[in-house]
């Protein structure tokens, strides 16, 4: 037996894993949460939708749920993502490969997507306006006015 049939040596420590729940409807997440970035100092920009705004939801009548990214303050990096609806692991996955890749947001947001599909919904996602949420900048606020 080949020891990639296995697992080998790998591990998972410093890699993108990714988290999926498969009910009705799915949930899939991976990166950084708000709650996390916060912890953590790191500034972002949040792009959140909801899954009616996706066009293949709306042709499934699936339109329950949502779609959210953290994106890093300061540059394009996707920091996190989030689906909660139809399809929500198949989506994530489009989402976690531009983050191996160390793709920034935008080209997910400016590729020509196959119409309709469930991915497809990202180009509305990335295209909506973040609402910033510079931590440290707040944090050093709460700190000068104590």
């Amino acid at each position: 037996m080949l020891p990639r049939q296995t697992g080998g040596n790998r591990v998972t420590t410093g890699r993108q894993v990714p988290y999926c729940l498969f009910t009705d409807p799915e949930l899939a997440r991976i990166g950084l949460s708000e709650t996390e970035a916060e912890a953590q100092g790191i500034g972002y920009r949040l792009f959140k939708v909801p899954m009616e705004s996706n066009l293949r939801a709306r042709t499934l009548s699936e339109t329950r749920g949502f779609v959210k990214a953290l994106v890093e303050a300061d540059s394009d990096r996707i920091l996190g993502f989030t689906a909660f609806g139809v399809g929500a692991g198949e989506i994530l996955a489009a989402v976690q490969i531009a983050m191996i890749a160390g793709l920034p947001y935008t080209a997910l947001r400016d590729a020509v997507l196959t119409h309709p599909t469930l991915v497809e919904g990202l180009i509305p996602l990335f295209s909506s306006a973040a609402s910033a949420h510079n931590v440290v900048e707040t944090r050093r606020a709460q700190i000068s006015a104590a």
